[in-house]
């Protein structure tokens, strides 16, 4: 079994303990701040209150059959970049350290850090296209520019197979999975004909998918107006 140490209970290091124990990883937490030591003690398979900005604090009381290391000092630039430092020299494979910034990415890096994560970036990357885009109801940053999306299929493919659509060719995006509202997704069989309602589990980059939502946006304003042109004839044909 791995064994992983979280220097730090900040929020991004509270929230990497509970998916590890979830996972039944064994975790050894440590934080100067022994209300939180003392809040996770008991989920955790080993804690000590201790001031990590110390390279022979951490050899005392590190296990030594630690795997990996994730690295979460609260808004504390300098302490993660010494605490990333310090692990480095004591040889830890993988050093996981959230940053605040590119340049504080870019020193993690520097000085051993193997992943730097930036939890605040990706969590405006989920939110963003939410609030900008009501066909999208769900939006996943897998990494770099890669994303998974759901998308409302449009108007468009309704009535249409995959194949007809060409939507890699059109649009560079991938379909996954279909589903009508309120079921799951399943297995896609690309001679499945798209249904009024559908939601798609698209994959692209983050450009190709915020065309696609914007091109279903026009597509659904279009289809709008030409309801309301529509409804005035018929109420000019009646008078």
């Amino acid at each position: 079994m791995k064994q992983v140490a979280i220097f730090g209970l900040s929020h991004f290091g509270k929230s990497v303990l509970e998916e590890l124990i979830r996972l039944n990883v064994e975790v050894f937490i440590m934080d100067k701040d022994r209300v939180r030591i003392d809040q996770y003690k008991d989920l955790a398979s080993g804690s000590v209150v201790i001031d990590v900005l110390n390279v022979e604090n951490l050899r005392k009381v590190l296990p030594e059959s630690t795997d990996a290391v994730v690295i979460d000092m609260g808004n504390s630039i300098e302490a993660s970049i010494l605490a990333a430092s310090y692990c480095a020299k004591l040889h830890i494979k993988t050093i996981i350290v959230k940053a605040e910034t590119e340049s504080h990415g870019e020193i993690l890096e520097l000085v051993g850090a193997t992943q730097v994560v930036f939890p605040n970036k990706e969590a405006a990357k989920r939110v963003s296209p939410l609030l900008l885009s009501s066909v999208l109801l769900n939006y996943l940053p897998v990494s770099g520019k890669l994303v998974i999306a759901e998308l409302a299929v449009p108007d468009s493919m309704i009535g249409k197979t995959i194949m007809q659509i060409e939507l890699r060719k059109k649009y560079g995006l991938n379909l996954i999975s279909v589903r009508a509202p309120d079921a799951e997704f399943g297995e896609f069989n690309p001679a499945y004909v798209f249904q009024k309602d559908d939601v798609g589990l698209f994959s692209g980059t983050d450009e190709a998918l915020g065309a696609f939502a914007g091109y279903i946006v026009k597509e659904q304003k279009r289809n709008a107006l030409q309801t309301q042109i529509f409804k005035l004839f018929r109420r000019k044909d009646k008078t």
